[in-house]
């Protein structure tokens, strides 16, 4: 009995099971460490991916997930010392062995449980890695997989009006009582001394007004802020933009109108045609007291467009493609025309060849709505009165003259666009 109640050792024994299990703590530790700061590691590496991959975005011209955008982001991997990573895209990742970045350009990680699910306006990079254990495989957990999620989008563009020419005097030019209210910024990227002439009891108001050269301001001129002269110049942010291809004439419109599907005259006296995307070789007119409605699509224009005085046209998720002439509006007109939210040319109302130097020239009444990009890469662009009335405008043009009487406003309300405006931002940030 006596030895049966004998304690010695029995701290010996709590202390190896104390001691057992203080190393099981302590392996559970360096394992959980081990991942902890290989998930830091590649939430670091995520992030600078997807922001990378938007700062390129801009260069795709539409495409999804383009080489430039990979390019970058894997670039921006390698620059947070992760190397040899297996790129993928849209979701594609196979759960390999190795680090592997999934590059989704909209985002699909998330299905629908993402707010921003399929937006093209916002990048998605998802980094991944197979990180083996020390003590956890003793218990059969050899590896774990980590991974890391970011999300990131290009800012809004500074810049809603853009006047591209390097050398013309005179490249922005405001006469009489014209009024432009920019919601945004101007740039004149003329280096001429006169590369914002300003005549008489003009007003121009911007949220900024860069000029590469310098300003004139004659008269009494409304200049708000005060222009920030000898600025830098920045490339045509619609440069990307792909040419419309054509398949030949063949275009249909409804009756009444003279000529043929190649050559549209709709004349006056209250006519009304319904025009359909495609290619309309001649041209179209529209003479006093007429009007078109253009269904959604396309339209390329190989002849002048000419809209004659007390003239409607209308059209929602329309955009026209000059390719060898322009568009002319005359008299108090009316428009009402919106660009495509979605597709290849989302945003882009008005698209003028870069080889064709044709003046464009916009008339309009007090509740015209010209909402989308009006881009003129070649030729001078001509606001003779009217208002506009569009969430959004951006005007990119070789050279502009503003005309009339009536305010003619940029805003630049963009939320009809899922993937954001046609001009980019120069700015990316983190969105998740």
């Amino acid at each position: 009995m006596k030895i049966l109640n004998d304690e010695q050792g029995q701290v010996l024994v709590l202390t190896a099971l104390a001691m057992t299990l203080l190393l099981c703590f302590l392996a559970l530790a360096i394992d959980v460490g081990q991942l902890y700061y290989t998930q830091r590691q590649l939430q670091t590496a995520a992030d600078a991916a997807a922001l990378a991959g938007a700062l390129e975005s801009s260069q795709c011209g539409g495409t999804s997930n383009c080489l430039a955008m990979q390019q970058a982001a894997q670039a921006a991997l390698v620059e947070n010392g992760i190397s040899g990573a297996t790129l993928y895209t849209q979701c594609a990742a196979t759960k390999g062995t190795g680090t592997e970045l999934t590059l989704n350009n909209g985002p699909c990680a998330l299905g629908n449980a993402d707010p921003n699910y399929r937006n093209t306006g916002y990048i998605e990079a998802v980094a991944s890695r197979q990180t083996p254990t020390f003590f956890a495989s003793l218990m059969g957990f050899k590896s774990v997989d980590v991974t890391a999620r970011s999300e990131a989008a290009l800012g809004p563009p500074q810049f809603c009006l853009d006047v591209l020419n390097p050398t013309a005097p005179q490249a922005m030019l405001m006469n009489g009582n014209s009024s432009l209210d920019a919601h945004c910024g101007v740039i004149v990227d003329s280096n001429s001394g006169t590369a914002l002439l300003a005549n008489g009891h003009v007003s121009l108001t911007a949220s900024a007004i860069n000029v590469h050269g310098q300003d004139l301001l004659n008269g009494n001129p409304s200049v708000s802020p005060t222009p920030q002269l000898n600025a830098p110049t920045q490339p045509d942010p619609l440069a990307n933009t792909p040419v419309p291809q054509s398949s030949g004439c063949g275009a249909t419109t409804t009756s009444p109108y003279t000529g043929s599907p190649r050559q549209v005259t709709v004349n006056g006296g209250g006519q009304a045609a319904v025009f359909n995307p495609g290619t309309y070789c001649g041209g179209i007119t529209l003479n006093g007291n007429a009007s078109g409605s253009f269904n959604p699509g396309t339209y390329i224009i190989q002849g002048p467009m000419v809209v004659n005085g007390g003239d409607t046209i209308t059209g929602n998720g329309v955009t026209f493609y000059f390719a060898t002439s322009s568009l002319t509006m005359n008299g108090n007109t009316h428009a009402d025309l919106v660009a495509p939210t979605t597709g290849t040319y989302a945003g882009i109302l008005i698209f003028q060849s870069p080889t064709d130097s044709t003046s464009l020239i916009l008339n309009g009444d007090t509740t015209s709505v010209w909402q989308g990009a009006i881009y003129v890469p070649d030729a001078q662009l001509t606001l003779n009165g009217g208002a506009n009335l569009a969430a959004y405008t951006i005007l990119d043009v070789n050279t502009l003259i503003v005309n009339g009487n009536d305010t003619f406003t940029l805003g630049k309300d963009y939320s009809s666009l899922p993937g954001g405006p046609p001009i980019k931002g120069t700015s990316a940030y983190l969105m998740e």
